[in-house]
């Protein structure tokens, strides 16, 4: 296959390949796939966005974030939505172990303060970042054209 640089389907690997994972609560959760250019170029690529079955919850909704996991070669880093349900974070970690990172999405914060939560078997590092301050980031990468999405033709 052929490296397209507009097509992150195209790119042989992510450096690294991150599943974000946004907890519904009203609505469905969410996974998406993608990562940092394999070439050294300041790119994110997204490859899939995927929304999980409805009305899971804990332990189920941990398993089918796992199923994309695995589709993916079981070695993504997991960064995942804690921000409505601590106990949520100590099933990721029992899933995925310390490939989990999650966020605290909040009123506030710039994603550098990091709070470890003790979890069973370890400790998860959470980073609170403001809901503005996280829409405004990615808005200005998508203007600066440093977010590629998978060609969907």
């Amino acid at each position: 296959m052929t490296y397209i640089l507009d097509d992150p389907r195209t790119w042989p690997a992510y450096k690294p390949l991150f599943i974000t994972h946004d907890v519904g609560r009203r609505d469905r959760s969410t996974a998406v796939v993608g990562g940092n250019s394999p070439f050294g170029q300041r790119l994110l690529g997204i490859e899939e966005a995927l929304e999980l079955p409805s009305k899971l919850f804990g332990t189920a909704l941990a398993s089918a974030l796992a199923t994309i996991d695995r589709k993916h070669h079981s070695n993504a880093l997991i960064v995942a939505d804690v921000s409505r349900d601590n106990a949520y974070g100590e099933v990721l970690f029992e899933t995925f172990g310390r490939r989990v990172i999650g966020l605290h999405i909040t009123r506030n914060g710039d994603g550098t303060t990091l709070e470890t939560r003790p979890v069973k078997g370890g400790q998860l590092p959470v980073y609170t970042i403001g809901r503005t301050y996280l829409l405004n980031l990615l808005h200005g990468e998508l203007q600066a054209g440093l977010v590629k999405f998978a060609d969907s033709r």
